[in-house]
């Protein structure tokens, strides 16, 4: 019997070194040197140090799955607020000029509406204010990234954790005045434009939005409160007020500025 194990044991010997002669593969330890950096594109690719080899990549993909664009919702609130927005140290010059990246813009927004957005939204602010300022659009910017160059910039890119947006201030403590700012908002999410000046306000009397996504004017007109000078707000009273910390989805009512935000702005500006 033991004989006869032998036997079988010298036939399944002789049959893998025949295979292995033909089917060459990597020695025992042999590192795969092509195993370092593996392509991630569908294909079939040579196997770097093994000239014999070649290797094969299937990608498994997920079937695109379409989803219905937001509904506009209107008949949202748009209460007012009487906590007074604080200042955050710096004053915008007089004159100040800005850049506009529109090719940043998400297409659910439109490039060819950034301009129209940012004006809205700086205007709010100047009406509050007095009209102390002269806020000029210098024109349009490749830059998608913050950066002390001289340059303002609003611009759509990427942006740190669950932020919405990101405003960049270098200023001088010493005189409240400022050098630059640059806004950033999250290319990450999902973004469109509510329009107020389609809205039926005869008929609705309130605001509207589009459905489960954040509004482009809504946000970024918290964004140039920065720019003027005023600080983030917390606390529920504040909960209205366009300078509230937060953000939602469904959402326009920071297009205007409440009576706090009115009052902070004239504080600063008087």
């Amino acid at each position: 019997m033991k004989h006869h194990k032998f036997n079988i044991l010298t036939i399944i010997s002789l049959i893998f070194l025949l295979t292995t002669a033909f089917y060459p593969t990597l020695a025992f330890g042999e590192k795969d040197k092509g195993n370092q950096d593996l392509p991630e594109v569908e294909g079939i690719y040579d196997v770097p140090g093994h000239p014999k080899l070649k290797l094969r990549v299937f990608v498994y993909r997920a079937k695109p799955a379409s989803s219905p664009a937001p509904t506009l919702q209107c008949d949202l609130p748009d209460p007012d607020s009487s906590a007074m927005d604080a200042w955050a140290g710096w004053k915008l010059p007089f004159g100040t000029s800005y850049y506009l990246n529109s090719a940043s813009v998400p297409s659910t927004v439109g490039s060819t509406n950034l301009r129209k957005i940012a004006s809205s939204s700086f205007d709010v602010w100047n009406q509050a204010s007095g009209k102390k300022f002269t806020l000029n659009n210098a024109g349009e910017t490749s830059a998608s990234r913050a950066a002390f160059d001289s340059k303002n910039i609003i611009a759509w890119g990427r942006a740190p954790g669950s932020a919405l947006g990101i405003t960049y201030i270098w200023y001088y403590p010493s005189s409240g005045r400022v050098a630059e700012v640059d806004t950033i908002m999250n290319k990450k999410f999902t973004w469109y434009w509510s329009d107020p000046t389609s809205w039926d306000t005869n008929t609705t009397g309130n605001t509207c939005a589009y459905q489960g996504v954040y509004d482009a004017q809504d946000i970024l007109t918290h964004e140039l409160g920065h720019w003027f000078g005023l600080n983030d707000h917390y606390t529920t009273d504040y909960t209205n007020n366009t300078m509230y910390g937060y953000g939602a989805k469904t959402e326009t009512k920071k297009d205007t500025l409440t009576a706090g935000d009115v009052a902070g702005i004239v504080a600063i500006y008087q």
